[in-house]
């Protein structure tokens, strides 16, 4: 699943004045975004009533059912007539969603939300910061808990310092590498964390 939150309404503001005139149509995801409560049949409606207060032309929202996946432009629209009209799509979903439709649609594309994470879904409760994408995983020798992901800093070799009691220095949250070592202690394999890692091969994304 893909973690994304919603950009400030400023911001999203901010980007439409750059496109003035123009007909504004905001679309959801059905998939991640919908299931996390982001880019839904509410978000979008939301969306759409928040941005008619400041004057902007919009179009009635659209919920799509794979922002990034579809066979062609045309598929889309055959689905969902609306989006022909609009100059603008302003999308509710992950990155890979807005840069899709930004590919096959001819229309200026902009992001509603900020794609922070891939996520997990644990009966009603939605898991974040499982995984960075970066390309080279090894998850495995950190007790199955990403500190590439995890780590607002992204920490491979234990906590920075502005780790506190447990806490990390951004507020609400729990230092990842308290659960790594916890849970590695409990298994009786701390020697896991011996080695000193080297900082991500960015290269291995490409």
């Amino acid at each position: 699943m893909i973690i994304t939150r919603l950009k400030p309404i400023e911001e999203i503001l901010t980007m439409l004045e750059k496109f003035p005139a123009s007909t504004i149509c905001v679309v959801g995801c059905s998939i991640c975004a919908r299931k996390i409560q982001t880019g839904g049949e509410a978000q979008v409606t939301s969306l759409v009533a928040r941005l008619s207060s400041h004057g902007l032309d919009m179009l009635d929202g659209k919920m799509v059912k794979h922002a990034c996946s579809a066979k062609s432009w045309d598929e889309f629209i055959e689905e969902n007539p609306t989006l022909e009209k609009a100059g603008i799509l302003l999308v509710l979903s992950c990155g890979a969603g807005v840069s899709f439709m930004g590919r096959i649609s001819g229309k200026p594309v902009l992001p509603g939300l900020d794609t922070t994470s891939i996520g997990g879904s644990l009966a009603d409760n939605t898991i974040e910061g499982l995984c960075s994408m970066c390309g080279e995983c090894d998850v495995g020798i950190y007790a199955g808990l990403c500190p590439k992901s995890g780590c607002p800093k992204s920490q491979v070799n234990g906590p920075c310092g502005g780790s506190n009691d447990g806490d990390c220095e951004v507020e609400g949250r729990k230092c990842i590498w308290v659960t790594i070592f916890e849970t590695l202690e409990s298994r009786g394999m701390l020697e896991l964390l011996d080695d000193i890692k080297p900082p991500v091969c960015h290269d291995r994304r490409l």
